[in-house]
């Protein structure tokens, strides 16, 4: 029995408050912290637990009932399934101030430290940003023949895809041409 399976159509609901630092919704339900794949602060969702622990729950989104004004369409086809990208789905510059958050939080946090000074964050160009990336090469039959690309997300399989908008100088564009 798989870990999807004993938690089958226990569906439940929740209005998200934050964002992890991986990019996940937190809720609060049962007297228990829940982490929701996809999910977006405000957001009123209908998530299944896909696993559970003593203190918190992992959960992965069902439904979205109310969308947060901040959610945005995926640029990348390949979002769903690949590892390399957690927050497509956010306002560009609202990744940014997550990511500052989570940075403020570890500081204060594991660190023991408070910035005297904030300044405010540096932004990029929201695509073909990333200049450094591991992609993973695998020859799979089943799948027509090489794949490369990022891992898929909570896998070790390569994702089948044929492009990505993260990695910059035009090599997002260049893995079709590298699996031939």
């Amino acid at each position: 029995m798989s870990t999807d399976d004993r938690f089958a159509g226990t569906w439940q609901r929740a209005v998200v408050e934050s964002l992890d630092h991986e990019g996940r919704g937190v809720a609060h339900a049962d007297g228990k912290v829940v982490f929701i794949e996809g999910a977006l602060p405000r957001e009123r969702v209908v998530y299944e637990p896909s696993r559970r622990k003593k203190f918190f729950d992992q959960a992965k989104l069902v439904k979205i009932e109310r969308a947060a004004p901040e959610r945005i369409l995926p640029r990348c086809g390949f979002y769903e399934i690949c590892g390399g990208c957690a927050m497509q789905h956010l306002d560009p510059a609202l990744q940014v101030a997550a990511k500052q958050r989570v940075l403020e939080d570890n500081l204060a946090r594991i660190g023991r430290v408070v910035p005297e000074q904030v300044l405010p964050p540096i932004y990029a160009a929201p695509w073909e940003y990333r200049h450094r990336a591991r992609l993973s090469v695998h020859y799979v039959p089943k799948k027509g023949g090489v794949l490369v690309g990022f891992r898929e997300k909570k896998s070790s399989y390569v994702a089948d895809m044929h492009s990505c908008e993260v990695l910059a100088g035009g090599i997002g564009r260049m893995i079709d041409p590298l699996r031939d």
